[in-house]
């Protein structure tokens, strides 16, 4: 995400998580807790089961409150967040058959019946090819602000303030995948143990780096959380170009070296990153003008699966590990994502925050007419 525009969404998330985590506790007896667990808990399953291609969204629709202006924004935006998952399966030509959530409430407060609660969310999907035995799992991981109130006898949602790596795109209110199904390809090889070597790129260490600091994003390490050298930007505009920043340059990383315009001072408290290290425009001008990358090709979907003369398997099948990927919204990149594989039919996968995700599908979330842009990261 842009690093000077701040979501609405993720400020409040952020300021909520630093004000009450750290010492609040829920003012009702010990039951009304669990009772409220249980209702989460019941919640996203039922959100899970919606997202498996075929299940009925009926009991997610019906757990909102739909008396209130937000819970009708907040139902409205899980319908549109079902309808696109549902349809970037059809026109990737797989199926959906995983999807286990789990979740942590870090802070929660409850006041008769009403409850405000910071929720944790961890999901595994995973999907499979037409006549192919292998299931392809992801994760993404998401921080929901909710507010909830019983009526008669149910709890059901009034807010729940939440950026989605499912059908959250930046600019684009209700986001359409764009058309084009999952053409077969090869896997992306492992790197040469050339690229181990000092002063070169480290590919492998990228794509390690980026798999152990994922944060809430299934699959991730590090017990979910990001490297405490760096600052968390979620509440300050995104952390995503922070992120990649971090898999190309930090130690166990790629390893590249920092220049006067491509840094991070670290500090006690989190340190501060360059405006390269953390901005999306900036970075992506760093990475073609410091000559450590390339601009492989920038397109739609169509465009980048296209074959052409150029690239006869389409631009997008050349991507290796450890390349990276902006996301163009109205003229803007808005977003980055590091490259750490491929599925099964050599679909490239990404790591990311701001949503967190862990070997996610490079376009999953992104609308039509995103623009991609592909670079190859230079390894000398």
């Amino acid at each position: 995400m842009l690093w000077q525009k701040a979501t609405v969404s993720l400020m409040i998330v952020g300021l909520v998580f630093l004000l009450g985590a750290s010492n609040c506790t829920a003012t009702s007896p010990p039951l009304s807790q669990k009772e409220l667990e249980k209702a989460v808990k019941e919640i996203f399953n039922a959100r899970a089961r919606a997202i498996v291609t075929g299940a009925d969204p009926a009991p997610v629709l019906a757990s909102y409150d739909t008396a209130t202006k937000l819970g009708q924004w907040a139902r409205a935006h899980e319908e549109h967040k079902l309808n696109f998952i549902q349809s970037w399966a059809r026109k990737r030509g797989v199926r959906i058959v995983e999807a286990k959530p789990e979740i942590h409430i870090p802070w929660s407060r409850i006041n008769g019946e009403r409850a405000e609660l910071v929720v944790h969310h961890t999901l595994q999907l995973g999907y499979v090819y037409p006549d192919a035995p292998v299931v392809n799992r992801f994760g993404i991981g998401t921080r929901h602000w909710m507010e909830l109130a019983k009526k008669n006898g149910r709890w059901l949602i009034q807010k729940d303030f939440y950026t989605d790596g499912l059908g959250d795109d930046t600019l684009v209110p209700v986001p359409t995948p764009a058309d084009g199904a999952a053409c077969p390809g090869q896997p992306i090889k492992s790197s040469s143990s050339q690229n181990r070597s000092r002063g070169i790129y480290d590919r492998e260490g990228a794509v390690r780096y980026a798999g152990k600091y994922a944060g809430l994003a299934w699959g991730a390490g590090n017990n979910h959380k990001y490297n405490p050298r760096y600052r968390d930007l979620n509440g300050n505009g995104g952390d995503c170009t922070n992120f990649v920043s971090q898999c190309l340059g930090d130690r166990e990383g790629g390893k590249l070296p920092m220049d006067g315009t491509w840094y991070y001072r670290y500090e006690q408290g989190g340190g501060s990153g360059s405006r390269a290290w953390v901005q999306t425009e900036a970075f992506a001008s760093w990475l073609l003008y410091s000559g450590r990358a390339r601009l492989l090709a920038r397109g739609t979907f169509p465009e980048l699966n296209q074959p052409t003369s150029k690239f006869p398997r389409g631009a997008v099948r050349e991507l290796q590990k450890g390349d990276v990927i902006g996301y163009e919204e109205k003229g803007n990149i808005e977003h980055f994502a590091i490259v750490v594989g491929t599925d099964s039919h050599g679909y490239p996968l990404v790591n990311a925050h701001t949503v967190d995700r862990y070997h996610c599908p490079w376009d999953m979330g992104w609308d039509k007419k995103t623009v991609f842009h592909l670079f190859r990261i230079n390894e000398v």
